[in-house]
């Protein structure tokens, strides 16, 4: 039995569960002899999401569990978290446990190559204009990894110049006085773009919500014209391409039982 593909994200209860759909017809269609399962590592989502469905929809370690029982003697695990944080270390402690050899495929945000990527990618989004800054709004973490949001910043500038910004809607990096450091360098328009996988409840409460701490609402009151981005990562073009290409590179050293 060829060993199959699990891909590991977060999930979402809202309409843009599509983009894990389009992402999973995009990748099948590329490893054509292997089975793409999935899993979501929030436990509330992967709840309520099985009270909708009739499909089962299981966690990393049950599904790897299953697959084990199912006679599989391996099966390589893809992270679909885009930095090596909190969720990504809880995965990695997972398969260190499992009796089945899981290869293990890295954060889609890892090496100088992957912030390049990740640059091409973003190219058609960002605003050309030079008296509209672009602000990518991530998720934010407590964890050490916090520190890639200004190496993503720093690879941003790089390829498209100094009115690019980075932001986060909780923990670290602390992004409370970037609207204020925005304002003063008179920009008078602000491009919003959620760095979420998916354009979820973040995007819809913390980035283009009507809410007075919405980071759109934050920019209005400074009098600065907002256009917030509905589209998350996974909808943008080449971003397949970027997930696949960590599945074939994927560490050749299985986690777990190797007997």
């Amino acid at each position: 039995m060829k060993n199959p593909v699990v891909m590991i994200a977060f999930g979402t209860t809202s309409k843009t569960i599509s983009t894990y759909e389009s992402l999973h017809e995009k990748i099948s269609k590329y490893f054509l002899d292997r089975e793409i399962l999935w899993a979501f590592s929030s436990r509330i989502i992967t709840r309520r999401l099985n009270r909708k469905t009739e499909k089962k929809i299981r966690q990393p370690k049950e599904l790897l569990h299953h697959l084990a029982r199912t006679g599989y003697r391996s099966v390589t695990v893809q992270s679909l978290h885009l930095f090596p944080g909190t969720e990504f270390s809880s995965l990695k402690k997972i398969l260190s446990g499992m009796e089945l050899p899981c290869f293990s495929g890295s954060p889609l945000l890892t090496s100088p190559s992957d912030y390049t990527e990740i640059c091409n990618i973003l190219k058609p989004l960002i605003a050309s204009s030079s008296d509209t800054a672009t602000v990518l709004i991530g998720h934010g973490t407590k964890h050490p990894a916090w520190t890639g949001y200004f190496c993503l910043e720093k690879y941003l500038r790089r390829h498209f110049g100094n009115s690019i910004y980075v932001g986060t809607v909780e923990d670290f990096p602390d992004t409370t006085s970037l609207v204020d450091e925005i304002a003063s360098e008179g920009f008078r328009k602000v491009r919003l773009i959620p760095f979420f996988l998916v354009a979820g409840m973040h995007y819809e409460r913390d980035i283009a919500g009507t809410n007075d701490t919405s980071w759109q609402s934050r920019f209005r009151k400074k009098g600065i014209k907002t256009e917030a981005i509905e589209q998350g990562l996974g909808t943008l073009k080449g971003f397949d391409r970027l997930i696949i290409r960590h599945i074939e590179e994927a560490t050749e050293i299985p986690f777990g039982n190797q007997s």
